[in-house]
C-alpha cells in the first residue's frame, strides 16, 4: 500500500504533489537532467582512467563493402571495380596506423598522406582516392552514409577508378574500441600509359654499295605524372578483433540512445496521464503547457529514433 502511494505521488496528479506528478516538478526534472549529463560525462572521460569501453566490434566483411559499392556503381551506370589485394593491404596498413597513432583523419599527425600507403606497397597509381568510416554496425549503413555525402559519393562513383581495396580494422581509439573501414580506390599507372608504336620493318635486299639516306627517328613517349584525387575532408584486408575479458561491453551510442528513449517515453506517458487526470477532475492549473511539452518531446523522440551510429571521413 505504501508503495502504491509512492508511485501515485511520483506519476499521478494528487493532493500530495500539488496535483502535478512529482517527476514533472522542476526539481525532479533538474535532477533527471543532471543524471543524464553525468552519465554522458562518464562515457567520455571514464575510459581514460578505467577499463576500456567497447564501442563497435561489428562484423563487417570487406568483400560485402566492395559488393555494395559495385552495386551502387552499376546502378549509376559506372563499371564495377576490381578487387586489388595490394590496395587491401595498403588499406589495412592505413587503418593500423590510425589506431597506433590514435587519430581519425585522412592525414596523420606527422603529416603522412594516404598516398604513402599506396606507394609503400608498390602500387603505382595514376588516380587514387580514400573513403573512411567508423562505428557502423553493418556494411550497408556505411555505404549509404558515403552515398549521402557528395564528396564521398564522387569517390565511390568515379569512372577514373578501376580497382578497389577495403580493410576493416578493429582496435582502441581514444579509449573506446572501434571498427574502422578503410576504402582505397586506384587506377594503376600501367593501365593508363599510352601504347608505344612499334615500327614495322620491311624486309629488303641489302645493297653493299648504297648507304641509308637518313637516320632512323627515335620516338620518345612521355610518362604521365601520378596525380592523386583530393581526399574528401568533412567537418568518416580483413582483420580479426581480439576482445579481452577485462573490457566492459558497453556501446556508448546504443546505451545513450536506449536511455534517452526510456526517459522520453516515460515523461511523455506521465504527461498524458497528467492531462487525462486533470481533465477528468476538472483541475484548474495556472501556466500549464503540457501539450506544448508533449509536442517538444515528440520531436526529440523522432530525432532519437532516426539517429544512427557511425561517422565518415
Amino acid at each position: 500500500m505504501r508503495l502504491i502511494r509512492k508511485l501515485v505521488h511520483l506519476f499521478v496528479p494528487h493532493e500530495s504533489n500539488n496535483h502535478k506528478a512529482k517527476i514533472l516538478h522542476n526539481s525532479s526534472l533538474t535532477i533527471l537532467t543532471l543524471c543524464l549529463v553525468l552519465y554522458q560525462g562518464l562515457l567520455t572521460f571514464f575510459p581514460r582512467f578505467g577499463p576500456k569501453i567497447l564501442g563497435y566490434a561489428a562484423n563487417i566483411p570487406p568483400d560485402e563493402v566492395i559488393r555494395l559499392t559495385n552495386e551502387k556503381r552499376v546502378a549509376a551506370g559506372v563499371g564495377p571495380l576490381v578487387t586489388n589485394t595490394t590496395l587491401s593491404q595498403a588499406a589495412q596498413a592505413k587503418g593500423a596506423d590510425m589506431l597506433t597513432k590514435d587519430y581519425w583523419a585522412h592525414v596523420s599527425p606527422d603529416g603522412t598522406q594516404p598516398w604513402f600507403f599506396f606507394t609503400s606497397f608498390g602500387y603505382k597509381y595514376r588516380y587514387a582516392g580514400e573513403n573512411l568510416a567508423r562505428d557502423f554496425s553493418d556494411p550497408a549503413s556505411a555505404v549509404e552514409a558515403w552515398m549521402a555525402s557528395p564528396s564521398h559519393k564522387e569517390n565511390l562513383l568515379s569512372s577514373k577508378y578501376k580497382e578497389v581495396g577495403v580493410a576493416v580494422v578493429e582496435g582502441d581509439m581514444a579509449g573506446v574500441d572501434t571498427t574502422i573501414i578503410v576504402q582505397f580506390f586506384g587506377t594503376n599507372l600501367v593501365d593508363t600509359l599510352p601504347e608505344t608504336p612499334i615500327a614495322q620493318v620491311q624486309a629488303s635486299v641489302p645493297s653493299p654499295t648504297l648507304a641509308p639516306d637518313t637516320l632512323p627517328l627515335v620516338v620518345v613517349t612521355s610518362t604521365p605524372t601520378p596525380v592523386p584525387t583530393t581526399a574528401p575532408l568533412l567537418v568518416e584486408a580483413p582483420t580479426s578483433a581480439q576482445t579481452t575479458s577485462s573490457k566492459v561491453l558497453i556501446s556508448p551510442f546504443t546505451t545513450t540512445r536506449g536511455i534517452s528513449l526510456v526517459v522520453i517515453i516515460l515523461l511523455g506517458a506521465i504527461m498524458i496521464i497528467d492531462v487525462v487526470v486533470t481533465a477528468r477532475r476538472k483541475t484548474f492549473r495556472i501556466g500549464g503547457r503540457t501539450l506544448a511539452h508533449l509536442a517538444f518531446l515528440g520531436m526529440i523522440l523522432a530525432i532519437v529514433i532516426i539517429a544512427r551510429a557511425g561517422e565518415i571521413l
